[in-house]
């Protein structure tokens, strides 16, 4: 090997080695490496949102909510009603001739027969389609067929008495109640719900809570009357809306204007478990007073547990619910049957002795003090 090349290898290997020697000194300082703080993961609470069913707010079983909800037209003068207590909500509407008549919605409980069935009226295109389903009324005037037709075009399956087929013939049936102002026809909803067992089921209406003790309403007034009127010109049993609230039942119960009970046939007394008033501004088609649901908004009026509260609605599309909120927030309400009242509000137009008007809400607190909140 030659010599200069001897040399630098000796170089390396000397400096190599002094190198090795000093990483093994016992005397050299050794920097302390900090321990890390130890990473704590923050959890999120999972909120997992309970099955209910959408027209209740009654807890079920996932899946077990099928078929679709089955609605009628429903006399508010021809009594006793037949089996509006098994509705799920019940809308109450104004009629021309300071009158009032019900868009009752059954889907957890549909029974045999509902009645008294009536016509269908141009607010109905706005009140039924958010529910879809099945639609029945006992007919219309000629003007009205377009608020119908469009009915059918939202997704709303219709029976009607007068255009009745070979088809849903069996559905329908009469009662002789000598009656001249008021229709007698019943509508077989639970057939008419099982011949359309394939359709969906209705969306959810309402929110809710299960416990009445978290409604929204339960921060409210203690109240013993709730009261809407549909009408600033009459005062009559057709044209107001009277419940009276039962600290025993839990419920508020419907009566007429002097205290006595409305009942259905089988003699029990209508109560639910939420009132929802709502102010709309009504138009007048043809002498017919149409609320402005669509994309509209106003006051409202919510009571559950002997409590109510003021709140604000907000409509949408033609077939979204209507959204309740109070102070920004949703209202929730308990689980069971609701009321839910559309009275004209003050802005209404055309306000002629056909319908009266607007209406206002009456509450009377727990300790008999009236007070008036109209809309």
């Amino acid at each position: 090997m030659p010599a200069s090349l001897f040399g630098r290898s000796l170089a390396v290997a000397v400096i190599a080695g002094l190198t090795l020697a000093g990483c093994a000194r016992p005397d050299e300082p050794v920097e302390e490496v900090a321990e890390s703080e130890p990473v704590v993961e923050e959890t999120v609470e999972e909120v997992v949102e309970v099955p209910r069913h959408p027209l209740t707010g009654e807890e079920v079983t996932e899946g077990s909510v099928t078929g679709p909800a089955v609605m009628a037209k429903i006399d508010h003068e021809n009594r006793p009603y037949v089996n509006l207590h098994r509705a799920d909500i019940v809308i109450q509407q104004l009629i021309p001739q300071n009158g009032t008549r019900y868009l009752a919605v059954f889907h957890s409980d549909v029974p045999d027969q509902v009645g008294y069935v009536r016509s269908f009226r141009p607010h109905d295109l706005y009140m039924a389609s958010p529910f879809q389903g099945l639609l029945a009324s006992s007919g219309m005037f000629a003007l009205v067929v377009p608020f119908w037709e469009d009915t059918s075009d939202a997704g709303v399956r219709n029976y009607v008495w007068d255009y009745r087929t070979a088809d849903d013939r069996d559905l329908w049936s009469t009662v002789d109640k000598n009656y001249a102002m008021a229709s007698s026809v019943l509508f077989a909803a639970s057939d008419a719900q099982a011949a359309n067992a394939a359709l969906e089921p209705p969306q959810q209406y309402f929110n809710y809570v299960s416990d009445p003790a978290e409604a929204s309403a339960a921060s409210g007034q203690d109240i013993s009357q709730f009261i809407t009127y549909f009408s600033e010109s009459a005062t009559n049993n057709y044209v107001t809306s009277v419940w009276e609230w039962n600290e025993s039942t839990g419920l508020f119960e419907k009566t007429f204007i002097n205290g006595d009970p409305v009942v259905v046939e089988s003699g029990e007394q209508l109560a639910v478990t939420n009132l929802v008033s709502i102010s709309v501004e009504h138009d007048d088609f043809v002498g017919q007073p149409t609320a402005r649901l669509l994309n509209g908004a106003g006051s409202a009026w919510v009571a559950t547990g002997g409590k109510v509260i003021e709140a604000d609605w907000e409509g949408g599309a033609l077939t979204e619910p209507i959204s309740l909120t109070s102070g920004g927030e949703p209202v929730v309400l308990a689980p069971g049957k609701t009321w839910f009242m559309i009275f004209p509000g003050d802005a209404s137009t055309a306000r002629t002795a056909a319908w009266g008007g607007p209406g206002s809400v009456f509450l009377r607190v727990a300790q008999w003090l009236g007070f008036d909140r109209s809309a």
